[in-house]
């Protein structure tokens, strides 16, 4: 009966949900101006679910800035079913997308306007900062923009693209995990530092 229970025991706590947290510090002009943390949990259906939260806020020419963003994808077999994403800057919605594939086809609605694609994409926010690093790749997905963009190497455990806005983003890698990143706009840059 012991050895009937620890198996039962066993196997509730190996089955369903398993979870990976990043905790990132985020910086502007050497200061610590907020966090972003990203979780990735796989179920027992075999979806990995990625959440994506950031909150910043910073003085830039005297004036307090503020900024929240949230994403969150659903993958399944290593390709894109779902995804949405939402950021606000100083209490204002200015960025957003929603992503839908609905057994044919991704459908697109974003604070760009509406699309529709049939190319799954494989790679894109939450698998870049959660799943091993791939120099294979050749286009990166922005289901933050609903847009692929093309990857570039600079060196070695590096990748580099530019977003469907025109900036620049760098990510690092170490093991084949991400250590830390840039995001270069029109008015600074904004680095990022695992801390966890």
């Amino acid at each position: 009966m012991h050895k009937l229970l620890t198996v039962l025991i066993f196997i509730l706590l190996t089955s369903g949900t398993q979870a990976q947290k990043l905790v990132f510090n985020m910086m502007l002009f050497g200061d610590s101006v907020g966090l972003e943390t990203i979780t990735k949990t796989h179920d027992a259906n075999g979806i990995d679910n990625y959440i994506l939260d950031s909150h910043i806020q910073a003085k830039i020419l005297w004036i307090t800035h503020t900024n929240q963003a949230h994403y969150e994808a659903r993958y399944k077999d290593g390709k894109l079913i779902s995804a949405s994403y939402y950021e606000i800057n100083n209490g204002k919605k200015d960025k957003w997308s929603n992503i839908q594939f609905d057994g044919k086809a991704y459908q697109v609605e974003t604070h760009r306007g509406k699309k529709t694609f049939t190319e799954a994409p494989t790679f894109s926010v939450g698998p870049l900062y959660c799943d091993n690093f791939d120099p294979n790749r050749k286009r990166f997905f922005s289901d933050t923009d609903g847009e692929y963009v093309d990857l570039k190497f600079p060196e070695p455990n590096t990748i580099e693209f530019k977003s469907p806005d025109g900036n620049k983003n760098v990510f690092h890698f170490k093991n084949s995990q991400i250590t830390d990143a840039e995001f270069h706009t029109t008015i600074a840059t904004v680095y990022l530092k695992r801390v966890k």
